[in-house]
């Protein structure tokens, strides 16, 4: 085809991955001496406001960048390049205004937000972040686009100029208006995400520039009839908006979580137990806990900080590699569709999902059973050590959910996702409900509510995959082979961090899991105590991924054919 070269299916994501990983380093950078500035109650207020952000930045960015990918997939396959680009503008005009109404709903209306949720003083932080939702909204349509043409090298640079916008400019304020106060603090940090997208965007309309006249030249061959801007932009809606709604209901049950934790957390009465480890475990004053009254909010501003401050962040770090998996997958399955290439598809679809599955399984397991020392070295704060242990589990699910919503929206099953999407939000709700009110679980409620709600989306979702588009499946291949190199990992990881501790003199792993505990947290750690820490950790690490990609190569759970297929040119 005459016009701009294709990446291959492995290229694209490499691309990707490459930029995610960076992306997600420099979120590190970001979010690390971030928590050392802010504190718990401080990434509280950072939290709060980004969650409202949170749920505009999934209905301005989730639904039209895939139907935009899928369709201009549909219409470069098919060699009509002049309705591609139609779809284009059809795409920019409707994410330019939903980009600004969502920021003006979100300036005009922060006050009102930052008090429902009971943390009025994250209003300020909502008006900083009100404008980044207008960036991310613009540039969205051109990555939708490029991706639809299998081009993700400007989705990665902008991905990289977003995040180092952030870095720069949200670190350099947050510190320069701690001493103002932790709200402007706060504020100050969340103005960096609204700086990071308006020069993310900048960077890919500067590509976009540049390559215009390759892909005018792709489009002046008019063989085929285009459709109207009416009928594109109804077939857009079609697409975007199941693929919307089912994004969302993940985001609004996370802002559900945001009012359901304090709420509930607010309804505990502080017992003797508890008092003791609000004051000896999470640094409260005798002031603001007092037996036999309810949590105070400051007490459920700690908790609630710990979570999403702390626990939270490195559960999302194993996202990386699968989103970029995901956003490859819409046009290459969507392109196969349209060709009626069901072979293919079933192809796809099936490295797909053992990819994710040989990816996210050693990730949750390491999370889970190094929480402690991955938190001491990260943050040098361990309190939120039990709930990464049980969160990162949710990290094989919440993978899984990722890649298999992108097959199914690809193969034009836009509504079943947003169902099972549907049906995990009320589990989770309803747990988190009950759990988050036991003074014996209280914000455990929290991750282990993730853990249900996504380990039910996900066997939802791949369920309704092998009924409609039947792939190949091995039970040895994607589930057996996968579980025991795992085991082998996890076996291999814990002895030797043990072993490498006795050696150092770092503390030993505390596979505990308690939301009451007793004595005070391991850390702060001297600079001395963190570097023995990390050093054990490094050799858990390293040891444990050895072992696990020798017994994954032993085993033979990747096979050549699954890297020729993903290595072809689409």
């Amino acid at each position: 085809m005459a016009g701009i070269k294709k990446q291959s299916f492995l290229t694209g994501t490499a691309i990707l991955v490459a930029a995610n990983f960076l992306v997600k380093l420099i979120g590190a950078v970001f979010k690390i001496p971030l928590a050392h500035i802010l504190q718990e109650e401080g990434m509280a207020l950072f939290s709060s406001a980004y969650n409202f952000y949170a749920i505009l930045f999934v209905i301005a960015t989730a639904g039209l960048p895939v139907a935009v990918s899928k369709m201009v997939s549909e219409s470069t396959a098919k060699n009509n390049e002049q309705e591609a680009r139609k779809i284009f503008n059809a795409a920019l005009i409707l994410l330019t205004v939903i980009g600004l109404l969502g920021g003006c709903v979100l300036f005009f209306c922060s006050g009102l937000l930052a008090k429902s949720v009971g943390s009025e003083n994250s209003a300020l932080g909502i008006m900083a972040i009100a404008p980044a939702i207008f960036f991310v909204a613009v540039m969205s349509a051109f990555r939708g686009y490029f991706q639809g043409r299998s081009n993700m090298t400007p989705t990665a640079m902008s991905e990289v100029a977003e995040a180092l916008g952030k870095l720069i400019i949200g670190l350099m304020l947050a510190s320069l208006l701690l001493p103002t106060g932790l709200i402007n603090s706060a504020a100050g940090a969340v103005l960096g995400v609204t700086a990071g997208s308006f020069l993310g965007c900048l960077t890919i309309f500067i590509i976009y520039i540049i390559d215009k006249k390759k892909i005018q030249a792709a489009s002046l061959p008019k063989l085929q009839p285009v459709r109207s801007m009416r009928t594109i932009m109804l077939r857009l809606a079609a697409i975007a908006i199941p693929i919307t709604f089912g994004a969302a209901v993940s985001s609004l049950t996370n802002l559900i979580d945001l009012f359901m934790i304090r709420k509930r957390l607010g309804s505990i009465i502080v017992s003797s137990e508890m008092y003791q480890t609000l004051l000896e475990y999470f640094g409260l004053s005798a002031s603001e806990c007092v037996i036999g009254e309810a949590l105070s909010t400051k007490a459920t501003e700690i908790l609630y900080g710990a979570y999403s401050g702390f626990a939270v962040p490195m559960f999302n770090l194993p996202l990386t590699i699968v989103t970029a998996l995901s956003m490859c997958l819409v046009p290459a399955i969507s392109g196969a569709f349209a060709l009626k290439a069901m072979n293919k598809v079933r192809r796809f679809t099936e490295i797909s999902i053992r990819l994710t599955t040989l990816f996210a399984l050693p990730c949750a397991a390491g999370l889970s059973l190094l929480s402690e020392p991955v938190l001491a070295v990260v943050y040098n704060n361990a309190r939120a050590q039990s709930m990464l242990i049980i969160l990162g589990w949710a990290v094989i699910f919440v993978c899984l959910v990722s890649v298999s919503t992108a097959i199914l929206q690809a193969s034009g099953h836009v509504m079943i996702p947003v169902i099972n999407m549907g049906i995990g939000a009320v589990v989770k709700i309803a747990s988190g409900f009950v759990l988050l009110a036991s003074p014996a679980i209280n914000i455990g409620g929290a991750p282990i509510s993730t853990v249900l709600c996504y380990l039910t989306i996900a066997l939802l979702n791949i369920f309704a995959i092998f009924k409609i588009i039947k792939p190949e499946f091995s039970i040895a291949n994607n589930i057996i082979k996968p579980l025991i190199a795992v085991i082998l990992m996890m076996i291999s990881a814990y002895f030797t961090y043990q072993v490498a501790g006795s050696l150092t003199g770092a503390p030993a792993l505390n596979k505990t899991v308690t939301f009451l505990p007793q004595s005070a947290p391991i850390t702060p750690l001297t600079s001395d105590a963190q570097l023995k820490v990390a050093i054990s950790l490094f050799a858990a690490i390293l040891v444990g991924a050895i072992i696990y990609f020798a017994a994954i190569w032993l085993l033979k759970a990747i096979k050549k054919d699954d890297i020729s297929t993903i290595t072809k040119h689409e």
